[in-house]
């Protein structure tokens, strides 16, 4: 465990007492580069899209096409993020973490920037995005040589810039199914998984692991994770919306893991390309139903919500609900909902401290 860092949230920034956090998004993006996603078509009139900016136009097609159109999968111009986060600022939000990894375009000094323009606490990630995503470099590294990267941007700071990350994550699980689920494959990020975990342990950071939603590989991910040391308490498993099979969740937080709703506000079926039951993109409604009957077994204190921006649809200027979504929409519609203003400050200001708070 890092001495210093004990009992505080650490941001771009510096440290900051807990209680300083406020209101805060656990999972954000607000510089990102999700070029490694890219498709380029090959019908002649659909590569037209490729440079198209957003606009009444295009967004008929942002969904089917989301990983066609350029401006959708990046958001990179710091004049209009500054303002989309204003409007967060505008509705109360104190807090964001800013889980761009390495791979997809992590930028430290942008995001401290940002942070001085906004008076928003921001906490930036470690360790790496999913494998399509990785530098070469990491086919020569060593799970020792990740573990030692991860490390040094926590105590030390990324790079030669002094701006200490103050979370692992969110760390990429992308390999196929079978390699997660056959326990005689090797898996392309478990070196990734595995350094992240070691480094939980050692600093005591709290960490956001982006996992495959299958069941198989959300049991061998947490298994993994705890059987290397890392501390559940403080790990956080993102993108659970999609996945429906609440016993699936149930078995993740009796083990005292944290589950994340992260995609609040978007309720379009064509971003879930499956047949799957299990694996669908329930609407706002139903994830609150979700969080009631976890509520109601107990979980209130493993809960988070949060919106992982890092679509242009999202965005308020091209008519998304933008970073203030769950302050203006969503928490009046909780309390609808039958949720105590104790329940919403656990979920969205407490659940978060303790999280980020360094041991």
């Amino acid at each position: 465990m890092i001495e210093k860092l004990s009992g505080k949230i650490s941001t771009v920034l510096g440290p900051i007492d807990p209680s300083e956090a406020g209101l805060t998004l656990m999972h954000e993006h607000i510089f990102v580069d999700g070029s490694c996603f890219q498709s380029i078509p090959d019908e002649a009139s659909n590569k037209i899209l490729i440079q198209s900016e957003i606009n009444f136009k295009t967004i008929k097609n942002l969904a089917r096409h989301w990983n066609v159109i350029s401006s959708h999968i990046k958001l990179n111009d710091f004049d209009i993020m500054q303002q989309e986060l204003k409007n967060f600022v505008l509705s109360g939000g104190k807090t964001i973490v800013e889980a761009t990894s390495i791979g997809i375009g992590r930028d430290p000094f942008a995001v401290a920037k940002m942070s001085r323009a906004t008076g928003l606490n921001i906490i930036i990630g470690s360790s790496y995005y999913i494998p399509i995503s990785y530098p070469k470099r990491i086919n020569e590294m060593t799970e020792d040589d990740i573990y030692d990267e991860i490390v040094k941007d926590i105590e030390i700071g990324i790079h030669d810039t002094g701006i200490k990350a103050g979370l692992i994550g969110e760390v990429g699980i992308g390999g196929s199914i079978s390699q997660m689920v056959n326990p005689h494959q090797k898996m392309p990020e478990e070196k990734v998984l595995k350094a992240s975990a070691r480094a939980q342990a050692t600093t005591g950071a709290p960490m956001i692991i982006h996992p495959s939603p299958i069941k198989g590989s959300l049991m061998k991910v947490s298994q993994v994770v705890l059987d290397y040391g890392a501390d559940p308490s403080k790990i956080v498993f993102a993108h659970m919306d999609v996945q429906t099979d609440i016993e699936i969740l149930k078995n993740l937080l009796s083990q005292g893991f944290n589950i994340e709703y992260d995609s609040w506000g978007i309720e379009d079926t064509e971003l879930i390309d499956s047949s799957d039951d299990s694996l669908q993109l329930p609407n706002d409604n139903i994830r609150l139903k979700y969080m009631r009957d976890l509520i109601e077994d107990g979980y209130i204190n493993n809960l988070i919500i949060t919106q992982d921006m890092f679509l242009g649809l999202q965005m308020k200027k091209n008519g998304g609900k933008g970073y203030g979504h769950i302050i203006d929409n969503l928490i009046p519609r909780m309390k609808n909902f039958g949720f105590t203003q104790t329940e919403i400050n656990n979920i969205l200001v407490l659940n978060p401290q303790r999280i980020l708070t360094f041991k």
